[in-house]
């Protein structure tokens, strides 16, 4: 395992919704074990994390993101209310929308780009990005998919992905081809502005999005958090990530 870095220990806010009552207790249980992996190895490269639980919280996004945060993680989790990308649904598959849960990872998003603190979403993440800078979703992927095995996406996927070449991603993970894990039934459906692809699926799903005006923000829509992914996908994501925080983060201590 990678040593940490001897510099200043970034506080990251992580967030996800883990307990919602909408989602079955599988998934509550998948995603519990990609939280919990995601914020050892934050944990185990220097960070020190503050988690919230966005399915129970009730705390203002202005309080969440305090002075201390140096960069926020945006994880996986239920599909996002259509009506704030200005649709009504249009399938029967979606499933766990809470719409209040929705409206506090966005306004996180939306403050932390303000601050232009760092910006990490991970599947349900990259594609609150997404909205959050005016894009759509693609409701439901339709079956069979590259993306998932299951209707509610419990069960994770292996399928490759083009990193474009020019893109911040490249500059993390290379151009090379790559194997990832998904389980998602949704994908971005327009882009959103001011953001571009960095990866797509062979089907030419988006499978990365970066910001253009290079701000540290990045989205990928598979799952290097998962306990069944290999860190060496892991850690060069994580890195950068911190690596940015650090930049300007305070030290604690």
């Amino acid at each position: 395992m990678l040593n940490p870095p001897n510099l200043s220990r970034p506080v990251v806010l992580v967030t996800a919704s883990l307990a919602s009552p909408l989602v079955s207790p599988m998934v509550c249980d998948a995603l519990s074990a990609e939280a919990e992996n995601a914020m050892r190895h934050l944990r185990a490269l220097g960070a020190e994390v503050r988690f919230i639980e966005a399915s129970v919280s009730q705390a203002p996004a202005s309080g969440l993101l305090s002075e201390h945060i140096a960069g926020l993680v945006v994880l996986g989790g239920a599909d996002i209310d259509p009506t704030l990308y200005a649709q009504e649904a249009n399938t029967d598959t979606l499933y766990g929308v809470n719409r209040a849960a929705d409206e506090l990872e966005a306004s996180l998003i939306a403050a932390a780009l303000v601050r232009k603190l760092p910006v990490f979403g991970i599947c349900r993440g990259l594609q609150l990005i997404n909205v959050v800078h005016g894009g759509t979703l693609i409701q439901d992927l339709g079956q069979p998919t590259l993306h998932n095995a299951t209707s509610d996406n419990a069960i994770m996927v292996r399928h490759e992905v083009e990193v474009l070449p020019g893109s911040r991603l490249a500059d993390i993970m290379g151009t090379d081809a790559r194997q990832v894990l998904s389980g998602h039934h949704q994908a971005i459906g327009r882009l959103g502005k001011g953001l571009r692809a960095s990866a797509r699926a062979a089907d030419g799903v988006i499978e990365a999005v970066e910001h253009t005006d290079g701000a540290w923000l990045l989205g990928v829509q598979w799952h290097p958090e998962d306990p069944a992914a290999s860190v060496e996908d892991l850690y060069p994501l994580l890195n950068a990530f911190l690596a940015a925080c650090r930049e300007d983060a305070p030290i604690e201590g």
